[in-house]
């Protein structure tokens, strides 16, 4: 409308400007003959009159405004206080036990987890309260204590290097490309001693768990029982293990630490250096530390979470352990957090809303609605 109301003003005035430069317009009386004012008008030559170009007038595209496809809350139900799971792994083994799997039984758990509504997040992702995955799903997280080799195992080839599709690494590398939903995310707790077992391809695999999403974390440089050690004692146990994977690959850094044996100094003095301390110069900060455990537990934001008493789920079969648990999870479904996709939303039940520390979130909007069957 604009370019066209300007263009039609200019012509008019053309016209009336032409118009006014004739001859003198002479008025009829009686038989009298009124000139014509433009057939009178002197010739003028093509090339005297410049030819008027109206240029278009350029206008401000107006801003893309992002439609954000509300989420439909009496369908998923989503609550981001619920119960968390990270699952505690050691290495897989020929028959079942307290800490080991078999590859078969291994790749069960993968499969019930997902069909159950599970998807795998990284520990970094548990300690930012933040996770990316589908509206209606819960984060799991996978842990690996020891770095045993059933862990990440290479098979030397005639082709080079290759994974050992039935190592923890070769499992859910295959079980993501199945299943993308589920993601790739696993944490290996380790200490300095022999990680991996294959001590000539240990760089190799710090880098592969990099690139691939993986994460390493802290048990203590020769898996020492912090409750026996003094203040120096607990700082170079678990600051000299910080320090010896750092100068092995700078990218991985150790943010969390799983207390081996499960035990944690009773003193509170001690508990300090658990946290935090440095070893030579240096220095060591974890956000969570993990006991051996016995249930799930709570996101960061929780009010009851406390990052020094981190529970895990064991896996196995037996009573409080990974099978008992999913179990337990349907037939009460309501225990579990459920997410509702929204990255700066944080969505929990009225009835639920006591749980949350509200100064714990920083970049989120905090959103209680009333679900249908709570």
């Amino acid at each position: 409308m604009k370019k066209k109301f300007v263009g039609g003003c200019l012509i008019w005035i053309l016209v009336i400007f032409l118009v006014g430069c004739g001859n003198e317009v002479v008025v009829k009386t009686n038989d009298e003959v009124i000139p014509d004012p433009i057939a009178e008008q002197p010739v003028v030559e093509e090339s005297v009159v410049e030819q008027l170009v109206i240029e278009p007038i350029e206008t401000e595209k107006p801003e893309e405004i992002e439609v954000v496809e509300e989420l439909d809350y009496e369908l998923v139900e989503p609550d981001e206080s619920g119960e968390i799971m990270i699952v505690m792994y050691h290495n897989l083994t020929e028959t079942n036990t307290t800490y080991s799997r078999t590859v078969e039984s291994f790749k069960s758990d993968l499969q019930r987890l997902y069909d159950m509504g599970f998807s795998a997040v990284s520990m970094k992702d548990y300690i930012d309260g933040s996770f990316d995955i589908e509206a209606g799903r819960t984060p799991v997280v996978l842990t690996f204590d020891d770095g045993h080799r059933s862990n990440f195992n290479y098979l030397e080839t005639e082709d080079g290097l290759e994974i050992d599709p039935d190592c923890v690494v070769g499992i859910l590398d295959a079980f993501y490309e199945e299943n993308p939903r589920f993601g790739r995310a696993a944490i290996f707790y380790l200490n300095a001693g022999n990680p991996f077992g294959q001590p000539k391809h240990i760089e190799k695999k710090l880098q592969y768990l990099f690139d691939h999403g993986y994460e390493i974390g802290n048990h203590a440089y020769n898996h020492e029982d912090l409750t026996k050690l003094d203040a120096e004692g607990i700082q170079r146990a678990i600051g000299k293990n910080t320090a010896h994977f750092n100068n092995l690959n700078q990218n991985l850094v150790m943010e969390s630490l799983a207390l081996p044996y499960g035990k944690s100094p009773q003193i509170d003095e001690l508990k300090t250096y658990v946290i935090n301390g440095q070893y030579e110069g240096f220095e060591y900060s974890n956000h969570t530390v993990l006991r051996v455990g016995w249930k799930p537990y709570i996101p960061v934001y929780h009010v009851d979470f406390n990052k020094s008493g981190v529970h895990r789920v064991q896996s196995g079969d037996g009573d409080m352990q990974l099978s008992w648990w999913l179990d337990e999870y349907e037939k009460n479904p309501q225990r579990r957090f459920v997410s509702d996709g929204l990255e700066n939303r944080l969505s929990v039940p009225t009835l639920h809303l006591n749980r949350i520390n509200v100064e714990a979130i920083l970049d989120k909007e905090v959103f209680e609605y009333e679900p249908v069957n709570y």
